[in-house]
């Protein structure tokens, strides 16, 4: 190839790139691509608006939740680093990272940054979730009942921190009190076949064979696979 050519080509390359949409509007097709769950199609456009803007800090907070998604949670921890360097007063950035040390089960990490994330922004549910499933897995259990229980005086209506509250004092063996959560659970949202599953074990527990048939049989008419096998065992 001819070196007119490969100006021509240079040239060619930086009209197109001048005369392609902004990064306002390539912001706004990457926003639309991670609502469609299309990320891969996402990230390219989110590399390009960052290529043009290096102290992009949304765009690096997006391209980061877009990383993850991909699985390419070292890559978007990265990304959240930048973010936090860009404006540290950004409690997404630190909820994100957050969530990509869970990941990576990098828990103790992950719960300092949803400190931090609350610090920013102390009555954002999801936060508290977050952080409550990373002391679960730490078997801080007493210390994510806290978590949760906020959580649901935030918002009563999310099904899940029900179940997480009750699931937790499942764990602990606070079989009254992990009951009384998943009924709370199942009023929010009757077609959750897992708390049907779970108030039929805690029957079962307590020896009230007849109601905890009941309640898996419940839970396989929605269903949930292990509340079928557990139903063959004990009520067939």
């Amino acid at each position: 190839m001819s070196k007119a050519s490969l100006v021509f080509i240079a040239v060619l390359f930086l009209l197109l790139e001048s005369c392609g949409p902004d990064n306002k509007e390539l912001m706004t097709l990457s926003r639309d691509l991670m609502n469609q769950g299309d990320f891969a199609a996402a990230l390219p456009l989110l590399d390009r608006i960052i290529k043009r803007d290096s102290k992009n800090q949304l765009a690096y907070n997006m391209r980061g939740i877009t990383k993850l998604e991909l699985g390419q949670t070292d890559n978007a921890i990265h990304d959240f680093d930048v973010c936090i360097v860009l404006d540290g007063n950004d409690y997404r950035s630190f909820y994100n990272r957050g969530n990509a040390y869970y990941q990576i089960e990098r828990f103790s990490l992950a719960i300092r940054d949803y400190d931090e994330a609350l610090r920013l922004q102390p009555k954002e549910v999801d936060i508290y979730i977050n952080r409550g499933n990373a002391l679960v897995q730490m078997e801080k259990y007493s210390e994510a009942i806290f978590d949760y229980d906020f959580a649901v005086r935030l918002n009563a209506g999310n099904y899940l921190t029900h179940f997480n509250l009750a699931r937790t004092y499942y764990l602990m063996d606070s079989l009254d009190l992990a009951k009384r959560s998943f009924e709370n659970c199942v009023d929010v949202y009757p077609a959750y076949a897992p708390g049907y599953y779970f108030l039929g074990m805690i029957a079962l527990e307590k020896d009230e064979l007849e109601a905890s048939c009941i309640l898996f049989q419940k839970a396989s008419d929605l269903g949930y696979e292990q509340a079928k096998e557990v139903r063959k065992l004990y009520c067939e």
